[in-house]
């Protein structure tokens, strides 16, 4: 499940850059499986550990690959496309967004060998698609950002340089007070928010395979990962019921004597926040043939390094009847280390005749193996915090998914589907089918003559999820006026070429 919880984090810690949830969520979007692999295996809900007999064996099970017997190269294209429904106070709002983009390149070249077989492999492929949207136009009587923009520090106080603030703050803090309690807009304000999200996550790979003993075949794939991830967010508050109507004392200008402001009308905040990511893994697997009529495979996907470089920036306005106020603040050049956990997974298939093949795979990931490994902005201490909380936050998954594929007899044509469901990572989760993943699927393909062949898939995820528009430290809030849920469908639709040498 896709939980944006790091918003609400993110967005009331940032500037002291010890964003929590941000890590979490950044955690999560690169420890998930592939998704986006090869149109064939999609077209059977990825359920393809066990199969694996085909050129995308290099990332399912690169064991599989001892079954090629002819050259093969396939490429394929996708388009992900998201709906999202966001629910605050009882108004749901529609956003959406997409993508279309190489989705795989493979290449598998077997040599000739005396006895056995020995397959090399290489290619490319694009795991995962980050893009999202959630859009929010509400009235909200119980609550306001402005009072999650206060900080101690005045250079990340942008309730205080975008003049939201009043003098009396300062009084506050002397007294053991938090500085919010002099933010005059609380509630009772419109708020408009328009978020979108873009980019993903890539695979160089290059293995091999070989069979150690009749039908029993040996595996390894190196991979090289590369991506990117882009979050910006517009929230607009504004007090169209002209409720917040009184003098705000505020920031000295220039040395001059404080400056009054009367009249808040709108405040504009803008935020943008992007990674470039690097990392590799390894991949080890096992696959026993019999007779082409059942398979059993394993695949071991080590633990991946993953590097992350991330830029922040975020721009706020403020508008008064008498005057206007804008802040900009900057935090570049953050890198930091992910340690993904191992993925293990099953797979068996099985045909029962030369027309169907039916595959299952599980797939077993412990997500509270996540660790944060290094920081040039981190110390220990917070390092330590962060992997402390991932081991109580998330919790083991074993993951499933079963398949299907039916060649009508006397004709190139086949005929596929399947399903896929993924558990949510989160501990609190477990016993709450609504916030995991399910996924279904279907395919096509034609294959002229021996050497040429077709293939189409659509693939349907849908899953709810909820978020923090912000942390409102206001306790007598409730959490309703600063939360909202989302239910949220993803739609893939695949397209590939194979071609056999």
């Amino acid at each position: 499940m896709k939980r944006t919880v790091y918003l609400f984090l993110f967005i009331s810690i940032a500037f002291s850059y010890s964003a929590q949830g941000q890590f979490i969520e950044d955690a999560l979007r690169f420890s998930h499986s592939g998704t986006l692999v090869s149109t064939r295996s999609a077209g059977m809900g990825n359920a393809f550990v066990g199969l694996a007999n085909d050129a995308s064996a290099l990332y399912w099970n690169p064991a599989g690959l001892g079954q090629l017997r002819v050259k093969e190269f396939s490429i394929g294209l996708s388009h992900v496309g998201m709906d999202n429904d966001a629910t605050m106070l009882g108004i749901t709002t529609p956003g959406s967004n997409g993508s279309t983009s190489l989705s795989h390149i493979n290449m598998a070249l077997p040599f000739p060998v005396v006895r056995g077989s020995l397959v090399i492999a290489a290619g490319y492929n694009r795991l995962l698609d980050y893009n999202g949207a959630a859009e929010i136009d509400i009235y909200n009587p119980q609550s306001s950002i402005q009072a999650s923009l206060f900080d101690d520090d005045i250079d990340l106080d942008f309730a205080w340089q975008l003049g939201l603030e009043d003098t009396l703050a300062q009084g506050y803090i002397d007294a053991g007070q938090p500085g919010w309690l002099a933010i005059p807009v609380a509630n009772r304000v419109q708020q408009i928010i328009d978020q979108q999200e873009e980019g993903g996550l890539n695979q160089w790979s290059f293995g091999g395979s070989m069979e150690i003993a009749r039908g029993a075949m040996v595996g390894v794939g190196l991979n090289v990962l590369s991506g990117s991830y882009r979050y910006e967010r517009t929230f607009i508050e504004e007090d169209i019921n002209g409720v917040w109507q009184d003098a705000i004392v505020g920031i000295p200008l220039n040395g001059m004597d404080y400056v009054t402001r009367t009249d808040f009308q709108r405040l504009t905040l803008q935020e943008e926040y992007t990674q470039d990511v690097s990392g590799w893994n390894m991949k080890f697997g096992f696959l026993y043939n019999f007779k082409d009529k059942a398979r059993i495979g394993v695949a071991i996907q080590t633990a991946s390094l993953v590097t992350i470089n991330e830029d922040y920036f975020k721009t706020g306005d403020s508008e008064f009847a008498d005057a206007s106020m804008g802040y900009d603040l900057a935090f570049e050049n953050h890198n930091y280390d992910i340690i993904t956990p191992a993925i293990y997974s099953f797979g068996a298939s099985y045909s029962p005749s030369e027309f169907a093949t039916v595959s299952a795979d599980i797939e077993l990931v412990d997500y509270s193996n996540i660790e944060l490994d290094a920081s040039n902005d981190w110390d220990d201490i917070t390092i330590n915090d962060f992997n402390r909380d991932i081991r109580r936050l998330f919790r083991s998954t074993n993951n499933f998914r079963i398949g299907a594929e039916f060649n009508v007899p006397e004709t190139g044509l086949f005929l596929r589907g399947g399903f896929g469901y993924r558990f949510s990572p989160y501990e609190d989760d477990e016993n709450k089918s609504e916030y995991d993943v399910k996924t279904f699927s279907a395919g096509i393909g034609y294959r002229f003559r021996d050497n040429f062949a077709v293939q189409g898939a659509y693939v349907m995820s849908n899953y709810e999820s909820f978020a923090y528009t912000y942390f409102d430290p206001d306790s007598a809030a409730p959490e309703e006026s600063f939360r909202y849920t989302q239910e949220t469908s993803v739609s893939q639709l695949m397209f590939g070429l194979s071609y056999y040498f």
